[in-house]
């Protein structure tokens, strides 16, 4: 298991509840990247990804998150980022991420 990644698999509510800490970034990307697409693989279900303890994420990053919503919607699915520190949900925000994920609470500016 990826150490920036936590999760608990709901399946009465059939969702997964992600924790993201730490930093996503070019060094550890691909790492998150298998982890969070092997859950979707695994149990076709939304994903609530917590990001309180996510304290950066580059341009690879988001393309896991990217990848992510992809292998999701193909099922009809969603992914709701919560908890957005400022500086990640500025990086949301300008590229335009904040259009295609749900984001639940908005983080300080």
């Amino acid at each position: 298991m990826c150490n920036n990644v936590k999760y608990n698999n709901n399946s009465e509510s059939k969702i997964w509840e992600v924790s993201l800490s730490g930093e996503i970034d070019i060094f550890n990307s691909e790492a998150v990247k298998d982890e969070l697409l092997n859950m979707a693989e695994k149990e076709e279900q939304d994903f609530i990804i917590d990001c309180k303890d996510l304290s950066y994420i580059d341009s690879t990053g988001l393309s896991v998150l990217v990848a992510l919503l992809k292998k999701v919607k193909a099922y009809s699915g969603n992914v709701s980022l919560k908890n957005l520190l400022p500086n990640v949900n500025k990086v949301i925000k300008i590229t335009n991420l904040d259009k295609l994920f749900i984001i639940e609470g908005d983080g300080d500016e």
